[in-house]
């Protein structure tokens, strides 16, 4: 009796430990976690981009998080600094990889806008093929719109850009749909009508970095 009373408290005591390991691993995969990100998040602000990057390749945070959270974290760091070429190279460099289709949604999400902004016809369109599958139609046929008027250079899109201005009353959303505009009638040699819109878009995009895109578009 003596030996089986023992035997229960042993097994009791090993339960409670293995419980409070368990415990323990398990609040530390949450608590670690958020702390490497506001450690990261503040060195982003910060402008201390290569300490970042150094900081994901880190033991720890490979640990910690997955070879995909990683690679975007990096993305995101390079998208921050406005690193083109390196940005294009993780962008090619994620895609290469095994990556589920919410991933590759994610990423094409995150930079379509930006590779169409700088005309990288390639990844460009690789980028819409990727939203295409896995976006839901309203967001595919805004990026189709938006691959024919920076990429294809048409204006066929003019009423439904019209369109869409008298539904979002957002001042920046309204000077993207301007710029928009401004470009399609650029396309067309209609400076007048050009003109009245880049000036309308330049005023709702100042203190954003495409004012000064704007106003090249204007000369």
């Amino acid at each position: 009796m003596v030996m089986k009373g023992v035997s229960v408290i042993y097994e009791s005591i090993s339960c409670n430990y293995i419980n409070f390991a368990y415990s323990m691993c398990y609040r530390h995969s949450i608590f670690y976690p958020k702390l490497l990100m506001a450690i990261y998040s503040k060195k982003i602000y910060a402008g201390q981009y290569d300490k970042a990057i150094q900081q994901m390749n880190a033991p720890l945070y490979t640990f910690l998080f997955s070879e995909y959270e990683k690679n975007y974290n990096i993305l995101r760091t390079y998208i921050s600094k406005q690193d083109t070429n390196e940005i294009t190279k993780q962008v090619e460099f994620m895609l290469s990889q095994n990556l589920n289709n919410s991933q590759a949604y994610q990423v094409a999400s995150m930079t379509y806008f930006y590779f169409l902004d700088v005309q990288n016809i390639e990844l460009s369109k690789k980028l819409l093929d990727i939203i295409e599958r896995k976006g839901n139609e309203d967001e595919i046929a805004y990026d189709r719109m938006l691959y024919r008027i920076l990429i294809e250079k048409k204006s066929e899109d003019i009423p439904l850009v019209n369109e869409l201005l008298s539904k979002h009353p957002d001042n920046q959303q309204q000077g993207i749909l301007q710029y928009l505009l401004g470009l399609q009638y650029q396309y067309l040699s209609d400076t007048k009508q050009a003109n009245y819109y880049l000036n309308k878009a330049k005023k709702n995009l100042k203190g954003t970095p495409y004012h000064k895109k704007v106003k090249e578009s204007m000369v």
